[in-house]
């Protein structure tokens, strides 16, 4: 447990306390295998609708920056002419999605909300130039699902945010 927006309010304490007594549960009483796979099926029903894209790229490395270590890696997913390029760089507890949205090897230009979906949260935004990007995304699985004016919604398969 991090001390992030979900916490305003509550004491240093308090926080500190709920997260030693989540490392206990977690080694007392876990959450059943099958619970957690349970779970992530029900989500992925969630924009079923949607047509599924393809991963065809997904290439990592690790580099420092001013001393810290940060590892960056870039996701490639294809549907027809459309494609998304994304870069995941890990810093801490969070990573950075960045990203653009190509149609026929050009910045998409038309009107389109992308979305960030992660198991705790969906965050959505519109395109600028076909470029998007969200911050201090939680590590751990996400995908993007596109929303483009009178087509059907394209999603990417669920992708490793480390």
């Amino acid at each position: 447990m991090s001390s992030d927006d979900t916490h305003v309010g509550l004491h240093p304490d308090d926080l500190d306390l709920l997260e030693r007594l989540g490392r206990i549960a977690a080694v007392v009483d876990p959450v059943p295998d099958e619970v957690l796979e349970l779970g992530r099926a029900a989500f992925e029903l969630h924009r079923a609708d949607a047509l599924l894209m393809s991963l065809v790229a997904d290439a990592g490395a690790a580099v420092r920056d001013n001393g810290a270590a940060t590892a960056s890696h870039l996701v490639v997913f294809e549907l027809g002419e459309t494609s998304v390029e994304v870069e995941v760089a890990r810093r801490g507890e969070f990573v950075r999605v960045i990203g653009v949205v190509m149609a026929a090897d050009q910045p998409y230009a038309g009107e389109c909300r992308v979305s960030l979906e992660t198991s705790a949260s969906t965050t959505t935004q519109t395109l600028d130039d076909g470029r998007f990007a969200f911050e201090r995304v939680p590590v751990g699985l996400a995908r993007l699902v596109l929303d483009r004016e009178g087509d059907q919604p394209m999603r990417t398969p669920w992708f490793d945010a480390r």
